[in-house]
């Protein structure tokens, strides 16, 4: 009986297992659906409006969302920035070192 019980336990695990050997290699990350419905803001951003805006007057909470959206906002513009310029930046000294090793120039 405890041998059964082993043998269905490793069956469902490769059973289980199963999809993801048969997934794409060449495809990474998140699948399409999931970025269709995924959001700009996390479960934790929201759960703090909440607790910034219970018991506020519905003026008052669409002011501090709207000022708090905005602050997430410039905070994302500012790191997408800084993200492309250090990718500009290692491009640019790939090419750098392109250049030099087809000229020869030490």
């Amino acid at each position: 009986m405890r041998m059964l019980a082993v043998i269905l336990v490793a069956f469902f695990i490769l059973v289980s297992y199963t999809p993801v050997i048969a997934a794409d290699k060449e495809t990474k990350g998140a699948s399409a659906a999931a970025y269709e419905h995924a959001s700009d803001q996390s479960i934790f951003n929201r759960v703090t409006d909440w607790f910034a805006t219970i018991g506020k007057s519905p003026e008052e909470k669409e002011k501090i969302l709207a000022e708090r959206k905005a602050k997430r906002a410039a905070k994302r513009a500012e790191k997408e920035a800084k993200k492309a310029k250090a990718e500009a930046e290692k491009k640019a000294k790939k090419a750098k070192e392109k250049i030099k090793g087809t000229i020869g120039v030490d």
